[in-house]
């Protein structure tokens, strides 16, 4: 009875079931959410995630000229969404640059989503997840980017998705799948 009772915990808590998860492959949460709403979508009031706002810092100095190596990308697709994510590191310090772009009138806008894991007290985090601060509304074909994003602490398994926000920026749904780490 306790058993079943942790498994049927552990399966209903996307946060906990994600991070089990390799970064590249949706969980068995994601992909029975994504069933529900917006064809290859996970709504957000489904799936709480971690925000925390201390763990990055935007800045317009390129990565290259602080010393960081560039490592790659990832990028995605779905829904009139298309997110990229870029990533350099020094030192599993990381930095980011993000583009986004809304290719659909659909009524919603254009975001991404990244998770990862923090180096805190001697061992790695569970993932982390938060919104990339930028979003694009405009239709016109045309990519968002805002600057540099920075680790204020050492960061590895990096993934992205794209998401559908409001006009505010806030996470309607996101896809179900990963795209990482990079």
């Amino acid at each position: 009875m306790i058993a079943a009772l942790a498994v049927g915990l552990l399966t209903a808590t996307p946060g906990i079931a994600n991070a089990a998860d390799d970064p590249g492959t949706a969980s068995t949460v994601e992909k029975v959410i994504a069933s529900a709403g917006t064809p290859g979508f996970v709504s957000a009031a489904d799936e709480p995630g971690i925000s925390l706002a201390d763990e990055w810092y935007t800045s317009a100095t390129d990565p290259t000229s602080k010393g960081y190596g560039y490592v790659g990308h990832a990028d995605s697709t779905v829904g009139g969404v298309w997110q990229s994510v870029s990533m350099w590191r020094e030192n599993n310090y990381v930095a980011l640059d993000s583009s986004i772009s809304d290719d659909k009138e659909d009524g919603y806008c254009a975001g991404a989503e990244i998770r990862y894991q923090v180096y805190d007290g001697g061992t790695w985090s569970g993932y982390h997840s938060r919104m990339i601060p930028s979003y694009d509304c405009t239709h016109d074909g045309k990519f968002v980017s805002n600057g540099y994003y920075y680790s204020r602490y050492k960061v590895k398994n990096v993934s992205s998705r794209a998401c559908h926000v409001n006009s505010s920026g806030e996470k309607i749904e996101c896809e179900g799948s990963w795209h990482g780490p990079i």
